[in-house]
Parts: C-alpha cells; structure tokens; sequence
C-alpha cells in the first residue's frame, strides 16, 4: 500500500474501534493527517490486553461474532481473541501466499495443536479451500501421541505435514526410534509447514535435513492472526494488506532503521471482531533490504521473543543468534543455552557417537561472534526424555533459555515435556 492507502485504512480502522471500551479511552477516532499522528497513539502491551479480556476490546455485536480463541495463557492470564465470519477467512486469505501451495492432490498433517489457539484452524481451512484433505492430529491431546503421528504419516499418504519446527524434529526422531528413516520412508512427504516459534536458518536446515524435504514458515500470533508468510524461496514476507508493521528501538518510540533489529509492532487493518492497533508484540524483528526473486518489496526476519534474549560480554543475544551459533555445530537438534558470566553456555544433545568438540571450532565462533562459548555435549535423551516420545506424554512450552544458576543445577535435564 502506499501511503495514502494505508492512511486511509487507519482511519477507517480507528472509526470502528470508538465501538470498544479499550479504545475509547485510548483516542478520539478523529481522522489522522499523517502517519507520524498515529505513530503517538499509545502502543497496547499484552497486559493491557489481558486486563480488557474478555469482552473489552469487542467491535461488533454478540450476533456478528462467529469464533473464539485464546491465547495459552502460559505466562499469564489468556488474551481473548473474537472473530467475525469475515476475519476468520481473512486469517486463511493472509496465509494464502504461503510458499508451500497447498492443492487437490494434497493430504495434510495439522498437528498445531486445535484448542482455543487459531493457527491449526487457520491452516485448516486453507488447506480445505485449496482442495486438499485434511488429517486433524492436533498437538496437546492424549489421543495423538507421537507414535500414533508416526503410524499415521506410514499408512496415508500424507504429502504436508504442518507443526511447530520442534514438533518435526520430536517426530523424526520417534520415527527412528520406532526404526524407521525420516529421510526414506515416508515416500509421499512433500513438505514441512511451520509455524508457532522461531525458525532461524539453522533451525531451518536442521528439520530439512531430518526429513529431506522443504520447509515453510509462517508467522503469527492468536492475537493478531497469520502476518508474516514464507514465499515459494522461503523468504519470510510480511502481508502489508492485512496489517500495518512498525519495528522501534528499545525506547518503544523512534523508529528502528531498514536492516536495524527492534521490537515489533503490530495493527491489524481489517480485523472487525477484536482489532488491535499498535499492539507490541514482544518479539524482536528487522525489515531485510532489497528485493526477493519472488517478487515482493519487502522481507522480514522474525528473531525470538524479546525475553528469550540473554547479554554475554555486553552483547545482547536474541535466539536468532544462539541458533546461528548452534547450527555451526556438529550437535544442534536440541539444545539450552545461558548467560554465564562473560560466556554463553551451550548444552546441546548427542547426534552422533562422537562428542568432542575441536577446539578450533570454539575458538572460530568466539572469534566470529566477538564472545565467549563453551559447549557441554550430552548423552541422547538428556534434554528430552526419549521414553516419553513412545508413550502419551505430557505436553508443555519448550525452553531453551535458562539462568546461569538453572545451568550450574543441571534444571535443563528432562525437564522440557514433549
């Protein structure tokens, strides 16, 4: 959009809002004249979001809301999230471009998991508009665990398979387990769709290498809906006709340079049932410059949650660069990592037999990264229990952050469900 477009858009936008509570305490809904007017409406915060739940931030009547979410609700109390008929579709519209180009000959594996979050709705309903069949194994439920996933991606001919990226590779590896090659035998695999955390380029070639296929990211959040989409050379695209993006500097108020890392911000332009407007994500991000082969102006790179960052040697680290780190190792399918002292300190688990590390090897990261690292390797199993793969398990948020004390006290062992 141009600026007069997106001008208008926020306007429009504004106008509709004056009908929650939340928002008219938060401006009048006059017309803006610029973009730098909008820019000194307040950002919202996820507390502030919580605090208005459930029915505050509410645009339309009880009869035009066609669908609820929630977020998990993990780290506090869940953010409500409604939705018109013309939302919910639009969600599915955003996610229209994604690289992977779902078609009739398809048969898809949703395992995001399908309670109160949208994101396996969402891919859902593409899916199904596309013409492609649809195999509901949502994460987070008893009735699917993870050899039942196996089993199913064995006996159908499932050609996509969409989860989070550590989701894929707790896949893979039960597929091994169960002695089966990821690589190899499940023949009619087309593609790995992703979705739910960071997918840095390290991440990225680690899943595609587990399963020997492609991988597609996209972003999003309950709250606002599908807003960043991988194009067919997986380079990750922000949908500018569904939202208006801003990345700040850490004073949440001057505007992060082109190329420049920041805190992201986000307003959903036609979101009708529970719109947002410059709503701060929590999540660090920067606009990368130059023009994708695809076609498209603009490529944003998402790098982690704002508090998944730790400072080693006076250098702030956000998860992109821990998995850039980690991808240069020979062990990087699961890992934690922390600040300890003027070190990062990394615990990664076995993927082979071998668990030295060349000492050369640190010695280039150090160099690479301007800090310090020192790597512990541990035995297969360490981080994440392989017993439980094979049975019903529990389920829970991965963490790959700890304190330097939680490392020294060896919290990270089995600790992370699955």
């Amino acid at each position: 959009m141009d600026q007069q477009t997106t001008l208008a858009a926020l306007n429009a936008l504004l106008q509709h809002c004056q009908k929650a509570p939340f928002y008219r305490e938060r401006f009048s809904g006059e017309p803006l004249r610029s973009l730098a007017e909008f820019q000194r409406i307040p950002l919202a915060t996820k507390a502030e979001l919580r605090a208005a739940s459930p029915f505050g931030l509410v645009c339309l009547d009880r009869s035009e809301l066609y669908q609820y979410h929630e977020t998990f609700g993990t780290t506090g109390t869940p953010v409500s999230v409604w939705l018109s008929k013309q939302d919910y579709l639009d969600n599915a519209a955003a996610l229209r471009d994604w690289g992977v180009g779902f078609h009739p000959d398809d048969l898809v594996m949703v395992r995001f998991p399908y309670s109160i979050s949208s994101i396996a709705h969402t891919v859902t309903t593409l899916a199904q508009q596309c013409g492609a069949c649809v195999v509901p194994a949502g994460a987070r439920s008893t009735v699917s665990p993870f050899p039942r996933i196996v089993d199913l991606l064995r006996k159908l001919p499932v050609t996509v398979l969409a989860c989070l990226p550590l989701q894929a590779l707790l896949i893979a590896e039960t597929a091994r387990l169960l002695g089966y090659d990821p690589r190899s035998d499940f023949p009619s695999l087309r593609a790995i769709c992703t979705a739910g955390e960071l997918l840095a380029p390290g991440r990225r070639q680690t899943v595609a290498e587990a399963w020997g296929v492609p991988v597609f990211d996209n972003y999003g959040m309950t709250e606002i809906g599908v807003a960043v989409v991988d194009c067919p050379l997986q380079r990750p695209h922000p949908q500018t006709d569904y939202f208006y993006f801003e990345i700040l500097r850490e004073d949440r108020q001057t505007p992060a340079d082109p190329g420049e890392t920041g805190l992201l911000v986000v307003t959903t332009l036609r979101r009708r049932g529970t719109p947002l407007v410059r709503y701060l994500t929590g999540d660090r991000a920067r606009l990368v410059p130059g023009k994708c082969a695809c076609g498209r102006e603009m490529t944003m790179e998402i790098r982690g949650r704002t508090e998944d960052t730790v400072t080693v040697g006076g250098r702030r680290l956000d998860l992109w660069d821990i998995e850039e780190i980690v991808a240069a190792l020979p062990h990087r399918r699961f890992w934690v990592a922390a600040a300890d002292g003027d070190s990062l300190r990394l615990v990664v688990e076995a993927d082979a037999s071998e668990t030295s590390l060349p000492p050369e090897l640190l010695k280039s990261l150090e160099e690479r990264f301007g800090i310090k690292v020192s790597v512990t390797v541990v035995a297969r199993g360490s981080l994440y229990d392989r017993d439980e793969l094979l049975a019903v398990g529990l389920v829970g948020k991965p963490q790959y952050i700890y304190t330097a004390q939680e490392m020294a006290e060896e919290r990270y062992l089995r600790s992370v469900r699955v």
